[in-house]
């Protein structure tokens, strides 16, 4: 993907000028190529040393009913119910319709078209992966919001088995060994840690097991294990932790290790009986789980000659209340259990399990036990077991301290023929050759990178383990998976232990957010996403080959992209924006850290751990930033230097009459006709409009309508782009109405939510609505787009609660989650991003184009002010288009004592400032200086005085 000349021109220009300007070198005469450069990048981690709040909290906020605090139990489920249910009125509405709803079906039978563009070379978080015991080819795989996905070529390509309206939540996959049944496979649902669509008491919970009989083709769900009253927790099969077969038993018998305990089904999965733990499957339908003191953490595992080994925690559900039968059991029946470790007392969490092939014997067992983490050896011969735990690595030898965030990665395995190397996972991946009986000989083999101390990824691996699975042809090559997808090696064994990404085609990405390049010859489309940072996408077909790359890692946030390319801007979590460029490789060749020193600084009102921002789109050098409890403006982001890595404090001004007394900033966006208008929104509901926004003397007037739902939280507003008056306002929680409107800048709004609540109080099983977007045409008609929880929906007429929304890309997108819809009025190319298929584009026809930004007909010096000045000069400069323009402050005597520019001026009016310091940031003496602006071989001075008496 070539870039037009202009920016390469101007990219390379920025370089060239800024080197010569600061006599660092000679340029040679032959073509140079751009040296890359290297970012420390941001952990991605459930609860990690890196983060100021979790995504736990962040969803909290976004997605819980306000009236009760919490997230409606089963949501997922009865959402997408709702959807179907939407869905067939629209197919059954021909007959005996209203015009509008016929053409509201029209327009949803001749909906856009669009294409999957992936990425096609990165995975999303994957817990369960199983090899067809017939042969080693054929590979099955579940992401957790991604649903099932079929290799028959060891993981080269994939094929997806999951229908869009299938529950995507896989947790655990089995297939049935048993001669003559090994086309029978299980996968169940429900994650029960580390969800990020979860809250804390009121998670989104999965639906039971699915059964194959097709080799995974297809599938169905057990009707045993889907829960009669979606509305309440009662079945232990919402969240179903592992799953195995009984090659022993008859002909298709399954034990699960679900929410409570030990399951267990000789007859397909048709009845169940408890064997071990909490008996939970007789639980009265209209009861709540969450009432009743149950285990809350499980496992299932059976040995190469079939005896069976489980784990119930003493966690449970109860805070306080331990489970009296902790510990781990085993049994060669799956009926009858012998006690062999016992946890009973202890602060146990989650006990993962292992044996090999070669000592079946032989038992590992780890546990998470709060404060620190014990491994277990156990030998069911002799009945003697071994501690470990002290071997665990805890960041002594310089190897990173294993850590299974709060039970969310945990795993132990063992080589299928060689006894003594086992492998540990959590945030990293670990091998001991010597069985962990010492410190000695143990490795760090993945996730994130030994070699420079785990700031960066572990090349092609991916952090967060849940599992790994050995070759039978050849046990030193094994697959391993986890947050980041499927990945595999030709020898575990290795010193240095190298991965073959085997994500090409297993679109399973969670994406936050998702943009497409405002540069009119970038056609791709860059977001942030969970687990694998920053991904920039070709809009390309994801199985044309790899066509994403990651510009920066960390949980991805946020994007911005300029209309003239070169620069763009992605973030961590928490709010860490870089201002980056890239060579056409997509290689990073320099960076800036631009968040303000400052921002987000009140505990009570912090960032939001998926923050946003936005670029003026009058003036892509301007950004306005929702920093907690106060909106910050930042009016020439290029004066920022590169090669930092701290917040700074260049051109940000906290406007101070922005300041919301609680609550957090979620929402903003800036009008372009009329240009410099601002319209914010918060966390408790409530909406603000600024006047002016580019100036000092702006104003700020709330805007809040007494119908706006109470402490809703306002995830996205939309502006139409002709017409500022026009507004959307967007609110993702649950239970209320999601979307409303005005016409006349705020003054009055009306509910437009229509069809996509299930009754006009917004209570029921309508979606969680993410983002909304205004698109005007050329014949004067608007498209309106609605991001929602299950699908991307549309409409061309907005009519009060009577507004019919008619679902976008049913065979495409489906009802996946969609976080975002983002479109470049340039040319109407659209994407839509989800949490857990990737990204998807389309185009739209006879969009209106934004206006030109018209510059000076030549380089004007317009204004600097104040003058004198104490403690701050603007200085205003007009360009006729975007180029390199250079700006030196010199002293009464022609000394120069700064340069405040040494790259870009945008076309049309820019600001540049002066504090009144030298290079080296120290105050300069009042005085008069002189301020030398360059632009394109043309140069002029103004006097200044600074006085700060």
């Amino acid at each position: 993907m070539k870039k037009l000349r202009l920016q390469n021109y101007l990219l390379a220009s920025v370089f060239l000028y800024v080197l010569v300007a600061i006599v660092w070198a000679v340029f040679p005469k032959q073509e140079k190529k751009e040296e890359t450069v290297k970012l420390i990048q941001s952990k991605s981690e459930i609860e990690g040393r890196e983060d100021l709040q979790s995504r736990s909290e962040y969803n909290q906020a976004m997605l819980a009913d306000p009236k009760t605090g919490k997230v409606p139990v089963n949501i997922r489920a009865k959402e997408l119910e709702f959807a179907r249910s939407q869905k067939q009125r629209f197919v059954d509405i021909p007959t005996g319709t209203t015009e509008s709803n016929a053409t509201n079906f029209a327009r949803a039978t001749n909906a856009l078209n669009w294409s999957h563009v992936g990425p096609g070379n990165f995975g999303g978080r994957t817990r369960a992966v199983g090899m067809d015991v017939r042969d080693e080819n054929m590979l099955l795989a579940g992401g957790v919001s991604g649903g099932m996905w079929r290799s028959n070529n060891q993981g080269v390509t994939w094929v997806r088995s999951s229908t869009t309206e299938e529950l995507q939540s896989v947790t655990a996959l089995t297939q049935n060994v048993k001669p003559g049944q090994e086309d029978i496979w299980y996968y169940g649902t429900g994650e029960l840690i580390g969800n990020s669509s979860r809250a804390p008491g009121a998670p989104f919970r999965g639906d039971g097991i699915f059964k194959s009989v097709d080799n995974g083709v297809t599938w169905k769900p057990l009707e045993s294990t889907q829960t009669n009253s979606p509305g309440l927790f009662n079945s232990p099969f919402q969240y179903v932790w592992d799953i195995t077969t009984n090659p022993n038993g008859t002909d298709d018998e399954i034990l699960a290790a679900v929410y409570g305990g030990i399951v267990r089904s000789t007859d397909g999965g048709e009845t169940w009986t408890t064997v071990l733990g909490n008996d939970l499957l007789s639980f009265p339908l209209d009861g709540d789980l969450n009432s009743v003191s149950a285990v809350f953490y499980t496992d299932i595992h059976r040995t190469a000659d079939g005896v069976f080994i489980a784990s119930l925690s003493s966690a449970t559900n109860n805070t306080g209340v331990a489970a009296p039968d902790a510990g781990v059991y085993s049994s060669v029946d799956g009926v009858n259990w012998n006690l062999i470790l016992n946890f009973a007392g202890t602060n146990t969490r989650r006990i993962e399990l292992g044996s090999s092939p070669s000592s079946p014997e032989i038992i590992y067992a780890l546990a998470d036990q709060v404060i620190d983490y014990g491994l277990w050896r156990y030998n069911l011969n002799t009945f003697q077991s071994i501690r470990l735990s002290p071997n665990v690595p805890d960041g002594s030898n310089d190897i990173e301290a294993f850590d299974s965030q709060s039970s969310y990665n945990m795993m132990v395995s063992v080589h299928p023929t060689n006894p003594d190397v086992v492998y540990l996972g959590g945030t990293n991946l670990y091998r001991s050759t010597n069985a962990f009986s010492t410190r000695r000989d143990t490795q760090w083999i993945g996730g994130y990178d030994p070699e420079d101390d785990g700031i960066s990824i572990y090349p092609d691996h991916h952090p967060d383990q849940h599992g790994v699975l050995f070759i039978p042809s050849d046990p030193n090559k094994m697959i391993s998976f986890n947050d980041g997808g499927i990945f595999i090696t030709d020898d575990n064994l290795a010193a240095n232990v190298e991965y073959t990404p085997l994500n090409t085609g297993y679109v399973t990405t969670q994406f936050f957010t998702g943009v497409f390049s405002k540069f009119p010859s970038d056609d791709f489309v860059i977001g942030g996403t969970q687990d694998n940072g920053s991904l920039l996408t070709a809009n390309t077909l994801f199985t044309t080959g790899s066509n994403g790359t990651r510009v920066i890692g960390g949980d991805g946030g946020f994007v911005a992209t300029t209309p003239i390319g070169v620069f763009y801007y992605l973030s961590f979590q928490n709010s860490r924006i870089f201002r980056l460029t890239l060579n056409d490789d997509f290689e990073l060749t320099s960076f800036a850290r631009v968040d303000p020193t400052g921002g987000g600084s009140d505990p009570s009102q912090p960032y939001l751990f998926i923050n946003p921002y936005v670029l003026d789109p009058n003036n892509a050098n301007r950004m306005f930033l929702a920093g907690g409890d106060f909106l910050w403006r930042n009016r020439n982001l290029s004066q920022i230097l590169t090669g930092s890595q701290a917040t700074t404090s260049v051109n940000w001004t906290r406007l101070e009459e922005t300041e919301i007394n609680t609550g957090i900033i979620s929402a903003v966006q800036v009008s372009t006709t009329p240009e410099n208008i601002v319209y914010y929104g918060t966390s408790t509901g409530r909406v603000f409009k600024i006047t002016n926004a580019h100036t000092d003397v702006y104003e700020v007037e709330e805007i809040t309508a007494d119908s706006f739902p109470t402490d809703g939280f306002i995830r996205s507003i939309a502006i139409d782009p002709t017409n500022a008056d026009e507004v959307l306002v967007s609110f993702s929680n649950y239970g209320i109405p999601s979307i409303f409107r005005s016409t006349d800048g705020g003054d009055t709004f009306e509910d437009v939510s229509g069809s996509l609540e299930e009754n006009p109080s917004g209570e029921g099983n309508g979606p969680s609505v993410r983002w909304v977007t205004i698109v005007p045409q050329n014949d004067g008609t608007k498209l309106y787009y609605a991001a929602t929880s299950t699908g991307l929906y549309g409409t061309s007429t907005l009519d009060g609660q009577s507004t019919n929304w008619s679902i976008e890309g049913p065979d495409a997108i489906g009802n996946a989650v969609v976080n975002m819809i983002d479109y470049r009025r340039i040319d109407g190319k659209v994407v839509a991003a989800t949490h857990g298929r990737g990204m998807f584009t389309s185009s739209i026809t006879n969009v209106v184009p934004p206006e030109p930004i018209n510059g000076s007909d030549g380089f004007e010096l317009t204004n600097v002010y104040p003058n004198p000045f104490s403690d701050l000069v603007t200085i205003n400069v007009n360009l006729p288009e975007t180029n390199l323009l250079l700006i030196r402050i010199y002293d009464s005597a022609g000394n120069q004592i700064r340069s405040i520019s040494g790259g870009l001026g945008f076309i049309g009016e820019n600001d540049f400032f002066w504090d009144g310091t030298n290079t080296l940031g120290n105050p300069v003496q009042d005085g008069v200086y002189l301020i030398r602006i360059t632009y394109q071989n043309e140069s002029t001075v103004r006097r200044v005085i600074l006085s700060r008496q």
